[in-house]
């Protein structure tokens, strides 16, 4: 299954059933006990047969506020099954909107953190998606006791968590008569229901429903009595398979408000059935973050046997209008099986394989304040570069950040980046190589590791500087690593040359008009993956191969310990060369408060300057 990420807050697509749940709670009076909440028991069928009828709303989508309304302006009240996930998310009601549902006495229910299918998860994936759902929702303020499974997939063991996570019922969908299956099924569910953990429904509204349809489940209920909840989902005309007219819920409403007189009546799942309210019950906790140097990546090489096209633990990810395949193949960079992305059409977005968006069973976990190394050995005909994603507290996915670009690579080669620290408020991370053109890209051996923040320097007379001859290509025409750099009104062209002082490459700027400013290639500007920390009370020696029609001097610039960078100091000027001579120079002593040091030699004007060779060593 695809999940469609953008850079801002995550939707989840899913197919079958409705997505999310709302749940709003219409609490009746009662009295708080010892951390429990007795509710008024349930009405007794009596000889009349009275009939309660409960209207549930899954996924607490926006347009459900219709329904509200209508049940409103007819004096009734609903049940809504709320993804806590989801809450706030486009498409899906607020904070606000479920505060609202709640004072004007409609039910907030739960329906797992992020509307996953809880028969394919593990034990303790299954205790996170409804303990944590039920965690979120009573801490917003809500008296949840109703669960509503998502896609109405569940088992025994499913059940068992949802009892365990404090839920006193929990729905099912079909098993009782509708308009065209069941036909010898009952027309109601008892009171108690025969399984509080699988209570039965008709089947989910959808938009071929009738007035009449809706007319005949009630008049066929009535004839039992007992309790008939109906399963809604949207509220508009034709927008889903599983919707309602407003129109249509409109008019079966009025019809259904005076058959009061015969007993009919509409109440939230909690008033009809009644029961406690259990405390709330702490989710399993994800795994702890992997000690320093550790590999946390779960199934990193892809050799798991795979659910579809994705291999275990990982999921394809990606947003925006592109047409690309993904999955599993016989080609690896270790082992048997890599995973292969192909883009065949690109208007915008991206796509990658990522560790599943779930609550701890196959993303990763963090430390905050700590930084973690990303790595992936690729082969691909276009730029790559490492995404990143971030769990909120509650569940929620989004995008947190992005590498610099990395140059395409005909053989396997190793992508490594360094993330910023991880913020306070992150519960857990994903991440994956992504490609946003057409092209393939094919990844193994994926690699998440928690290290230093900052790389301990380099000893004296070891060289500081990452690829320091240029010879590892990257993106938009520099060295990996490298970037161009400068200020003014001026025109620099930059190129990669065969002509080099050392191995095979080296690069060329060219200025070819110039009002003011300058222009260098320097370390790019980071604090851990390509920028050399430094050690303050220390000098540096810079060297620089080069060749220049016009004379040229160092620049260099320093960060601090909050990770601003800022110019530092320079060289005298050096003479113009038409051979490759070698460019030097000792920086001052490295002031306190800093953290990297990065350098180039600068073209001050209109001239063309090759440089190769690079070094940054500190003296004794």
């Amino acid at each position: 299954m695809a999940v469609k990420v953008g850079r801002g807050l995550v939707g989840l697509r899913t197919q079958g059933r409705g997505l999310r749940i709302f749940a709003s709670a219409a609490v009746a009076a009662g009295m708080v006990v010892a951390g429990v909440v007795a509710i008024p028991a349930a009405a007794q069928a009596s000889p009349q047969k009275p009939l309660t009828v409960t209207f549930t709303f899954d996924d607490g989508v926006t347009d459900q506020l219709a329904g509200q309304a209508l049940l409103e302006k007819y004096g009734m009240v609903g049940t809504f099954y709320i993804n806590s996930a989801l809450v706030g998310q486009p498409g899906y009601l607020s904070r606000a909107d479920l505060d609202m549902l709640s004072a004007n006495g409609h039910e907030i229910g739960g329906h797992t953190v992020s509307h996953p299918d809880l028969t394919t998860l593990n034990a303790q994936e299954v205790d996170r998606q409804i303990c944590q759902d039920r965690d979120n929702l009573s801490s917003w303020g809500f008296t949840v006791t109703s669960l509503a499974y998502p896609f109405a997939e569940y088992d025994a063991a499913v059940e068992g968590v949802a009892a365990h996570c404090g839920y006193d019922t929990a729905r099912a969908v079909g098993d009782l008569w509708s308009p065209r299956s069941c036909g010898d099924c009952p027309s109601t569910e008892t009171v108690p229901p025969a399984d509080r953990f699988a209570t039965r429904t008709p089947d989910d509204v959808e938009s071929n429903w009738t007035l009449a349809d809706l007319q005949a489940v009630v008049l066929n209920a009535e004839d039992d009595g007992g309790w008939l909840p109906f399963n809604l989902h949207h509220v508009c005309d034709g927008c889903a398979l599983e919707s309602i007219p407003a129109a249509l819920l409109d008019e079966f409403l009025a019809w259904l408000q005076p058959r009061t007189a015969v007993g009919t009546t509409v109440r939230t799942v909690r008033q009809a059935l009644g029961g406690t309210v259990n405390p709330v019950v702490a989710a399993a906790p994800a795994p702890d973050p992997g000690a320093p140097g550790v590999n946390t990546v779960r199934n990193p090489s892809f050799e798991d046997p795979v659910a579809g096209t994705d291999p275990g633990c990982w999921q394809g990810a990606g947003y925006g209008s592109n047409t690309e395949t993904h999955g599993r193949v016989a080609d690896a960079h270790s082992g048997t099986y890599g995973a292969r992305i192909t883009m065949s059409d690109h208007t915008d977005g991206d796509a990658k394989m990522v560790p599943a968006f779930d609550l701890g069973s196959c993303s990763l976990q963090a430390a905050a304040g700590h930084a973690y190394e990303v790595s992936a050995w690729y082969k691909s005909d276009v730029q790559v570069f490492f995404t990143l994603y971030r769990r909120s507290p509650v569940g929620r996915w989004s995008y947190w950040t992005q590498s610099p670009r990395l140059a395409p690579a005909a053989g396997w080669t190793r992508a490594s980046w360094v993330a910023p620290p991880v913020p306070a408020d992150v519960a857990g991370v994903s991440f994956g190589l992504t490609i946003d053109g057409v092209g393939t890209l094919t990844t193994d051996d994926y690699g998440f590791v928690d290290t230093p923040a900052l790389p301990e320097p380099a000893p004296p007379g070891v060289n500081a500087l990452r690829n320091a001859s240029l010879e590892t290509p990257g993106a938009d025409g520099f060295p990996q690593c490298w970037t161009g750099a400068g200020y003014g009104t001026n025109t620099p062209q930059w190129t990669r040359v065969t002509d080099a002082a050392d191995g095979s490459y080296a690069q060329q700027l060219e200025i070819t008009s110039w009002t003011d400013g300058d222009a260098k290639l320097v370390p790019a500007w980071d604090s851990v993956n390509c920028a050399p920390t430094v050690r303050t009370g220390t000098t540096y020696a810079l060297s620089v191969a080069y060749k220049s029609t016009a004379p040229v001097f160092f620049t260099v610039y320093r960060q601090s310990d909050d990770g601003v960078w800022a110019y530092w100091t320079q060289s005298p000027p050096l003479p113009a060369t038409a051979g490759y001579s070698t460019a030097q120079f000792t920086t001052p002593v490295v002031p306190a408060g800093t953290r990297s040091v990065t350098f180039g030699l600068t073209l001050p004007g209109t001239g063309v300057l090759t440089t190769d060779a690079y070094a940054m060593t500190a003296t004794e």
